[in-house]
């Protein structure tokens, strides 16, 4: 994965990619100024608080959710720094905001597939 400084964003939006939800990463990639994408990301915060913590725990201690029959490992939560720096940087430039969208649609690295808390 391309670094960024917004690896627990992109993370989480991709998570709700995996479970086909595009409409946060939609709404995010799409916005013409700010508002949309703080709106969006409030929610999307919101509702991946309330899947992780109701998120099975396996034995290796990463959390998991089932979708379709398969287990799809849930990253950590985006910290408050992390959040506050996109939000700084989207007011200043929208294609920050673009940037984070196309990178949680791409397919993550080998790496990254393992998923799970960090």
């Amino acid at each position: 994965m391309v670094k960024t400084e917004y690896e627990g964003i992109v993370k989480m939006l991709r998570f709700f990619v995996q479970t086909k939800n595009f409409s946060y990463v939609d709404r995010i990639g799409n916005a013409l100024n700010p508002e949309p994408v703080e709106v969006a990301l409030l929610e999307a915060l919101r509702a991946f608080r309330s899947i992780r913590e109701s998120a099975s725990i396996e034995g290796d201690g990463r959390r998991y959710v089932e979708k379709d029959g398969n287990k799809i490992p849930m990253p950590g939560i985006p910290s408050d720094e992390e959040v506050k720096i996109f939000l700084d940087d989207v007011r200043s430039d929208m294609g920050v905001a673009k940037l984070v969208a196309t990178l949680a649609l791409a397919y993550p690295s080998k790496k990254e597939n393992s998923g799970g808390d960090e």
